[in-house]
């Protein structure tokens, strides 16, 4: 099962030959000029190869344009070292795009014509480069595979700055599985060499890369300030693409910081940059937040289409990871606009997906191993025809063969059973939480059920008793007798109706804020001036409760219960002038006290009733306690202290 995060977009580094200092604008215009005055076709496929390379930092369909030329060009001269380099420049275009499959059919094209011409640096290239495509398709185990080897190339030959960009990459790849600290300590030895020779671009993505991490850890206001350094860099260099990526970056951070206004405005502004450059992919994924976004304010339609925006276009590029984390939030989404149906949809359609992803995985493993089986397979054939020749050795290479035979298939068939554990165990979370979610629609369900039975069914029986009452009263022969008795019994059953309608408000809410829970004491106390004008009565919620924080809505009724039993005595038995409510917030404990300045009583000769019991039951309910404190002369406070949750 997938965690719930919000899906990073990492900018992974593919490798050039040539140093790019100026503005890609600056350089393309040059270039188009060069290309006007180049003579052979061996130059124009250079210039070609150059100008795909940075139209993908401006415009990739130029990219693609340019990149296809080169290698029909770089065909025709049979050059096979440009025919690699044009195909390796069309794949980094493809994974600017986010056309990863396309991407990786380049690079392994360009990798296998390097492998034949023995061009030992061209294929540490091509590594990085596939790394990089499957360190974006989460393919871990391949990606770390083909950075060590490169990296291994590059440190022997000495050449930092390809070290630099690898080094990037591997701690790009650390972050992808959360370790942090390794992350970032590599990204501190990239970042000294990239400042040191004023590598503007490529620092503004590696600014980015550390700005995701401390998204991750929840430390913001470090996320934001790396954010911005990778956004001013980004400008500096003019690479509309770097741009893109850094608001995509900037708007899931302030969506982890539930910012989500912040986040709709750096996701609006970072599609613009992305349409420019017609980066299919950052699109989509600014779509993706802005749906979360729009989820977190609760404005589900408009959550709705970002989602599905996104969905359409990752779709086209097979993108399952990304789409199968999109369906999942649909869920929710489908649920509040009250549609099962669609929610159920999205809920197959996620495990459908998960399914798919998993053998997939386990295909590719069996590829990989099968691959070096067969290799090994074909070096035990080439040491058998050796063997032969030497007699004495026959029985001790063959032992070493088959142990390796073994440990292959061993290690096969162990990563598939782990492969299979793993999508078991994905499998039962993602039941559970949909059984946690069945559950909870259920319990609303009844919720509903209920409180209409409430308001439909005794409500309108209470109502249809106090109109009786009230045309009875008008009644001549007994009107005198029985006024009184009318008047007390209608009062009785709209205090009735009042207090359900207070539990239907609870029960319909779910989980309620302080601020509807003050306004429901103050609609109550408002009722008591009506009855009592003589009483001032007072409200107030002090500074360190935050009143948009949510409490259980069976809480909030017994608190609200509280309230009315000690404001009700209070206006019948203490001849107050004042009746005063304060809630305030200590360290553990939520506060309520209920103050009046009456006569009020001796508390060792005065028997405290039914009023005090409930009281005393409601707050246990709570978790909590009701105290009394009152004197002759001194007023009455009733105290209620419960547990801030």
């Amino acid at each position: 099962m997938i965690k719930t995060r919000l899906l990073l977009f990492l900018f992974f580094f593919s490798l050039s030959l040539s140093t790019k200092a100026q503005s890609p604008a600056y350089i393309i215009d040059s270039l188009r000029v060069q290309l006007k005055q180049a003579k052979s076709e061996e130059e124009k496929v250079g210039i070609y190869s150059e100008l795909t390379w940075f139209w993908a930092m401006v415009n990739l369909d130029s990219a693609l344009s340019y990149g296809n030329e080169a290698l029909e060009l770089a065909k025709k001269t049979g050059d096979q070292t440009k025919i690699a380099q044009a195909h390796s420049d069309l794949g980094n275009a493809y994974n600017q795009r986010g056309d990863f499959a396309q991407a990786k059919t380049a690079y392994k094209t360009a990798l296998t014509i390097r492998t034949s011409l023995a061009d030992s640096a061209g294929m540490a290239g091509s590594k990085s480069n596939l790394a990089s495509i499957h360190q974006r398709l989460f393919q871990t185990d391949s990606a770390m595979m083909y950075y060590v080897e490169a990296l291994a190339y590059y440190e022997k030959t000495g050449n930092d700055r390809y070290v630099n960009f690898v080094k990037n990459n591997l701690a790009v790849l650390h972050e992808d599985l959360r370790n942090y600290p390794k992350a970032l300590e590599l990204y501190a030895e990239v970042a000294e060499y990239r400042e040191k020779n004023q590598m503007i671009p490529d620092l503004a993505m590696l600014y980015n890369n550390i700005g995701n991490i401390y998204k991750n850890t929840k430390e913001f206001d470090k996320s934001e300030e790396y954010l911005n350094r990778a956004l001013e860099n980004g400008l500096k260099a003019g690479d509309s693409l770097v741009i893109s990526v850094t608001y995509l970056n900037l708007a899931s951070m302030y969506n982890a910081a539930e910012k989500p206004d912040q986040a709709i405005a750096a996701a609006q502004i970072g599609i613009k940059i992305a349409e420019k450059v017609n980066s299919q992919y950052d699109q989509a994924m600014m779509q993706y937040a802005l749906g979360n976004s729009y989820l977190k304010k609760r404005d589900y339609l408009k959550a709705k289409a970002a989602y599905q925006s996104a969905i359409g276009v990752l779709e086209e590029l097979e993108a399952k990871e990304e789409v199968s984390s999109i369906q999942l939030r649909m869920v929710p989404v489908f649920a509040a606009l009250n549609m099962p149906d669609s929610a159920q949809y999205y809920t197959d359609l996620y495990i459908d997906y998960r399914n798919d992803l998993t053998e997939e995985q386990i295909e590719q493993l069996t590829a990989e191993l099968q691959t070096k089986y067969e290799t090994e397979k074909k070096d035990q054939e080439i040491a058998q025809q050796q063997l032969a020749l030497r007699n004495k050795n026959i029985q001790l290479y063959g032992s070493l063969v088959l142990a390796l035979t073994l440990a292959i298939v061993g290690y096969l068939l162990f990563n598939q059973q782990k492969l299979k554990n793993r999508q078991l165990q994905q499998e039962g979370e993602l039941k559970a939480a949909l059984a946690q979610l069945e559950t909870q629609n259920k319990l609303q369900e009844q919720r509903m059920l209920i409180s209409r039975d409430l308001h439909d069914n005794i409500g309108a029986q209470l109502t249809f008793i106090i109109s009786a009452i009230e045309n009875l009263k008008y009644f001549e022969p007994i009107k005198e007798q029985l006024t009184a008795r009318y008047d007390s019994i209608a009062n009785f059953t709209k205090q009735t109706i009042t207090e359900l309608r207070d539990t239907i408000w609870a029960m319909n809410s779910g989980q309620v804020t302080w601020e509807s829970l003050t306004l429901r004491i103050q609609d109550y106390l408002q009722k008591a001036r009506e009855s009592k004008s003589s009483i001032q009565f007072d409200c107030l919620i002090e500074e360190n409760i935050d009143r948009e924080s949510k409490m259980n809505s069976s809480d909030s009724i017994q608190i609200l219960r509280i309230v009315q039993e000690a404001v009700q005595n209070a206006v019948k038995y203490s001849d107050a002038s004042r009746i005063e409510i304060k809630f305030h917030a200590t360290k553990k404990d939520f506060v309520g006290i209920i103050h009046d300045n009456g006569k009020g009583f001796d508390q060792g000769t005065i028997l405290l009733g039914n009023g005090l019991y409930n009281m005393q039951k409601r707050a246990e309910e709570l978790g909590g306690k009701v105290e009394i404190k009152s004197g002759l002369g001194l007023g009455t406070s009733v105290k209620l202290s419960w547990p801030s949750k």
